[in-house]
């Protein structure tokens, strides 16, 4: 189902309107002055352990369940964006909003467009194509991720346990903002030459069993479960601040790939078990790449070695593929195909969203679709420097101290249950107009992908704070390291406060990247009420809840991101 239709008009609209408020509100403007009380704030300091639960932790009784130390080191909130340039952008977001919900009432009352046209096979480009067929492409990227993940273990261990430890620069500065922007790009690319993966594979060549996957992983829950469970430990802990913690969270995530390597066969730990993995998996249904066959009749008649299933570490027959969710793009079944029938093709971005058949086993990935959605505004909130108001007052409504208690509760509610009870509720209003019987459960099915989108915009949208507002502190804080363990005190930098992207412009890039999750939200939702069939008339009732869910979560996002922000370094 093709997802292009009814937009074009739309998005030259959309392209001008941006245009003209760039140069209305001055993105380039100084930063606007904090209030008197953050400024009292930032000039006090903010105890890290206040961003942290406001607990007290030991991190070497931390492995005890002890928690007793305070952090040294704390975050501080960056400049926030002027409040014209806030107005504006509401504004915007809020015409963007109506302007979509316009335009899927135009483009349902239109025949549906014929369907998508195979996209452009990147492997027959000359350059690009000869590079990703080449068996060293993959050891052209795994060298160096593996030299830095050792680099962000050692640290972590050995190094001083403070914010400009390499360990938290290099993790949750670098890779963990700069990770989620390629799901736009080029998918779950990332996976395939992932550390943990690796140290995996080269365990499994040693000695592996090479049993069978039971039965009982091959599904999201666990992968959801564990997710949650790191996420929630991730702000209980601190570890995005803890260097220690850091270091062995990854030693963690490699044991458990070795593990599983040896017991069973090809990426099990991957594909089923991950905590960041499903999650992923989903985030990459965005990407404009996916791997597809030529000619599926070679398939099935001219090739019976089926090699291409073989090598793939990833259980994929690339033949009965719907989707690109569970697929990193490593191409060995490309250099491992006999008859060259395997292309690496360009699509519209969300296709794999709006053409994906959900099926009775898809509920998983509905709830799954519902918690990132929650986790990423929890994850987003809890970094505000308001956040400690809002938890000490909710504390006094339910008469709980600020701690590991109040926050699982908030946790287990804002981050999982509220978010799918939404979800259900808009889900099953959007089915109710079909003809087919409706269900809560079907619904959530059907419509859980729609807003997949709105969750992965704003988890990029915080993290472009962290990327681009902290990843000055990057560089020197590796020369400052640097000249720690060589004793070489030539290579520190000099005392001054590392530049980042001026607060109007962040907030903008932030912007623009909630609404490009809006939009998106907007193409598969259209997409996917079209082929489940209403009648015209009733169609565009179909897809209004869920555009309507789809702008509050929005404008809401932009009230919360030009709020002032905690730094992690």
């Amino acid at each position: 189902m093709s997802i292009n239709g009814g937009s074009g008009c739309f998005g030259r609209g959309l392209a001008v309107a941006l245009f003209l408020l760039y140069g209305a509100t001055g993105f380039g403007a100084p930063p606007a002055q904090p209030a008197h009380g953050d400024a009292a704030a930032q000039a006090s300091g903010m105890d890290h352990d206040h961003d942290a639960m406001d607990m007290d932790h030991d991190h070497e009784a931390m492995e005890m369940g002890e928690a007793d130390h305070e952090h040294a080191h704390g975050a501080h909130a960056h400049g926030v964006p002027a409040a014209p340039v806030v107005w504006s952008l509401v504004l915007a977001s809020l015409a963007i909003a109506g302007g979509l919900i316009w335009s899927a009432r135009a483009a349902l009352r239109r025949n549906a467009p014929a369907g998508p046209t195979a996209g452009t096979n990147i492997l027959d480009l000359p350059v690009i194509g000869m590079a990703l067929r080449s068996r060293r492409f993959l050891a052209f990227l795994i060298v160096p991720t593996m030299a830095v993940f050792l680099l962000i273990v050692l640290a972590g261990l050995r190094g001083e346990q403070d914010t400009g430890n390499p360990a938290i620069l290099l993790t949750w500065i670098l890779w963990w903002p700069a990770v989620i922007f390629t799901f736009f790009l080029v998918g779950r690319v990332w996976c395939s030459f992932c550390p943990f993966g690796y140290l995996g594979d080269v365990a499994q060549k040693i000695f592996s069993l090479r049993l069978r996957v039971p039965g009982i992983l091959k599904n999201m829950w666990w992968r959801l479960g564990l997710f949650l469970a790191l996420t929630w430990l991730t702000t209980l802990w601190a570890l995005d601040r803890w260097p220690l913690g850091t270091a062995w969270l990854g030693l963690g995530l490699t044991l458990g790939a070795i593990a599983l390597a040896v017991v069973f066969e090809k990426r099990t730990f991957c594909r089923y078990v991950c905590p960041v993995g499903g999650v992923f998996g989903l985030y990459s249904m965005t990407a404009p790449l996916r791997l597809a066959v030529k000619d599926p009749s070679v398939c099935r008649g001219a090739c019976s070695g089926k090699d291409c299933f073989e090598k793939c570490a990833w259980f994929q027959f690339p033949p009965a593929m719907e989707r690109g969710a569970e697929c990193s793009l490593c191409l060995d079944c490309v250099r491992a195909c006999p008859k060259d029938n395997i292309a690496l093709r360009t699509q519209a971005s969300g296709a794999d969203l709006a053409s994906f058949q959900s099926h009775s086993k898809s509920l998983d990935e509905a709830s799954a679709v519902a918690a990132v959605l929650g986790v990423a505004l929890l994850q987003t909130a809890v970094m505000l420097t308001g956040w400690r108001g809002w938890e000490a007052k909710l504390g006094n409504w339910l008469h709980l101290a600020p701690g590991p208690t109040l926050y699982t509760i908030v946790y287990i509610g804002v981050g999982a249950i509220l978010p799918l009870l939404l979800l259900g509720l808009f889900s099953y209003t959007s089915q109710a107009q079909e003809e087919a019987g409706s269900g809560l459960g079907r619904a959530l099915r059907t419509y859980a992908y729609c807003f997949l989108p709105l969750g992965l915009a704003l988890h990029a949208a915080h993290n472009f704070h962290h990327l681009f507002g902290e990843g000055a502190a990057i560089w020197p804080g590796l020369k400052k390291a640097l000249a720690q363990y060589t004793g070489w005190t030539s290579l520190a930098p000099p005392q001054v406060a590392a530049a980042s992207v001026a607060p109007n412009l962040l907030f903008a890039l932030q912007c623009a990247t909630l609404m490009a999750g809006l939009y998106l939200t907007y193409r598969v939702a259209v997409a996917r009420v079209r082929r489940n069939g209403p009648r015209p008339e009733r169609a565009f009732r179909a897809v209004l809840p869920i555009l309507l869910f789809a702008g509050a979560y929005t404008v809401m996002n932009v009230f919360m991101l030009a709020a002032p922000m905690a730094h992690r370094h």
